[in-house]
């Protein structure tokens, strides 16, 4: 792979995660003097308190570009996992500037204008607008069975499983509103497990490979960066 940039790293995590996720591939990234920062999302992990009707995917376009705008970020290798490429075309919009490059790790890679449910696949989709309707009061998902994770270990998956935290489902259900940008255009670069069968995100590399993006595949499942950092530091170093 070509040599990567070493400005600052922005790990924005999927959905039902928080900041919490990316501690170890933090650490490790920190220790060979990458600046790193990992926000959490509104109304997920610790900032569940916050979730309402009203949060959406432009309140998670927001939260992570305040974030650089605020601490004048510049040079910035953008990391998207799974639902946060849904908000890679907004983010590099109006960070164009700020961004060398985005890396997706499992994600979504979208057209401007398509919501989460349209990127999932159809069982997924239909799955979550079931259980939002008959868990979650029509309006937020709970968080999925980590079993889907396939977690190499019962301690892990109860740790992550006490760590889960709901998702608004007008996150998934409504398209990004904020002004967009086409991502196929801009450098970037792809990360996909190649120990899940079915693969879901092979289209997303599909995607990425098209535009002329390296793309790497590791062991690890979609939860990588906690089943394998060194992988994810790796392809982020």
């Amino acid at each position: 792979m070509e040599p990567k940039n070493h400005g600052p790293l922005v790990l924005v995590h999927g959905a039902w995660h928080g900041g919490w996720c990316w501690r170890e591939v933090a650490d490790k990234l920190e220790r060979r003097g990458r600046r790193c920062y990992a926000p959490t999302l509104s109304g997920l992990a610790h900032r569940r308190a916050g979730l309402s009707r009203e949060t959406s995917a432009d309140t998670h376009v927001d939260d992570v570009a305040s974030l650089i705008e605020a601490l004048d970020l510049r040079g910035v290798t953008l990391v998207l996992h799974s639902y946060a490429g849904l908000l890679g075309p907004a983010l590099l919009h109006r960070l164009r500037e700020r961004l060398v490059e985005i890396a997706w790790l499992e994600a979504v890679i979208p057209s401007p204008g398509q919501p989460m449910l349209e990127l999932t696949t159809p069982e997924a989709a239909a799955r979550y607008v079931a259980q939002a309707a008959s868990r979650g009061e029509g309006w937020w998902m709970p968080p999925p069975d980590v079993a889907q994770f396939q977690l190499p270990s019962d301690e892990m998956a109860q740790a992550v499983a006490r760590q889960l935290t709901p998702q608004p489902l007008r996150s998934f259900a409504e398209p990004v509103t904020a002004p967009q940008a086409e991502v196929r255009g801009f450098p970037g670069r792809y990360l996909l497990a190649s120990d899940r069968s079915p693969q879901p995100y092979l289209r997303y590399a599909a995607i990425a490979r098209e535009a002329g993006w390296p793309v790497a595949e590791a062991p690890g499942g979609h939860l990588m960066m906690l089943t394998n950092s060194d992988a994810v530091v790796d392809f982020l170093s």
